[in-house]
């Protein structure tokens, strides 16, 4: 049985992936409010400390109740936040979970995401037992897209118009990654 406790730090060339903490909820805001990081998030930006506090709140209780984990980013050098990633629907009779992930668009086109998201893949299938891990991205999020391709996903399935955000409705790409096609590598 796979437990959060104590938390699973991982490292990188450059990254810290670390446990958030309650202290973490003001530079969270700073990414979460930002119009251009959620763009394709299908909900607004966070309006005040008190909806990225709210957030906080669900990954804390996911990582106690075991259904879901969250890391958050940190320069080595620096130890700044600078974004978070981990595992949500965590579905464990069927052995699969959704990545998500956000990064402050200071620290865009450097190849920190795909960074930070092979140890945290890793960790999903050999410690978590993750047989497929999935992503639910905006098809126009190219950059999301990417990040997905070069970690080894492959788009299984488009769903047209299955979300309704900003007074439209939306399509959704489902990308996935099977457990074997990543410790191959």
């Amino acid at each position: 049985m796979v437990s959060f406790t104590p938390f699973p730090t991982l490292e990188t060339p450059r990254l810290v992936l670390r446990e958030l903490v309650p202290a973490d909820a003001e530079a969270i805001f700073r990414i979460q409010s930002n119009p251009e990081v959620v763009r394709y998030f299908g909900r607004p930006a966070h309006a005040t400390l008190a909806d990225t506090e709210k957030l906080l709140g669900i990954v804390f209780d996911a990582q106690r109740d075991v259904t879901g984990i969250r890391w958050g980013l940190s320069l080595k050098d620096s130890g700044e936040l600078l974004g978070t990633c981990g595992f949500w629907r965590w579905n464990k009779p069927h052995r699969c979970a959704e990545v998500g992930y956000e990064l402050a668009p200071a620290f865009w086109g450097r190849g920190l995401m795909v960074e930070a998201l092979r140890p945290i893949l890793r960790y999903g299938f050999t410690q978590m037992e993750l047989h497929r891990v999935e992503a639910v991205i905006d098809p126009n999020n190219q950059a999301s897209r990417r990040v997905l391709e070069k970690l080894g996903f492959k788009r299984d399935a488009l769903m047209r118009e299955n979300w309704f955000s900003d007074g439209k409705f939306t399509d959704s790409a489902i990308y996935g990654l099977l457990e074997q096609e990543f410790l191959v590598e």
